[in-house]
């Protein structure tokens, strides 16, 4: 469980996050190779493939009606990465649902 300094720096950290991917898709962009590069521009280079299954699987818990708590952790649990979490939470908003934008 997360205590409220936890969740206040996880806050802090997606808002960060969120700062750092600079481009935000346009209109005609390609959201999985542009997600994709904003991660790696962010130090986290990864296999794209992966790094998009998570994020759109971020949007599919939120589907479902999953809290940002509970999807966090089991990112984190799935990633090892509370850093790598952070990016893949804040890219799935932005990229593949912004509907979520504002829950993060």
């Amino acid at each position: 469980m997360k205590t409220p300094k936890t969740t206040a720096l996880t806050a802090l950290a997606i808002a960060g996050v969120i700062g750092s991917l600079v481009h935000a898709p346009s209109a005609i962009a390609v959201p999985d190779s542009d997600y994709c590069a904003s991660l790696a521009r962010a130090g986290y280079p990864g296999d794209c493939a992966t790094l998009t299954s998570l994020a759109k699987d971020v949007c599919a818990q939120y589907d479902r009606g999953l809290d940002q708590d509970t999807i966090v952790q089991r990112l984190d649990a799935t990633t090892k990465n509370e850093g790598l979490s952070n990016f893949i939470m804040a890219g799935a908003a932005l990229y593949f649902c912004p509907k979520y934008a504002s829950t993060n």
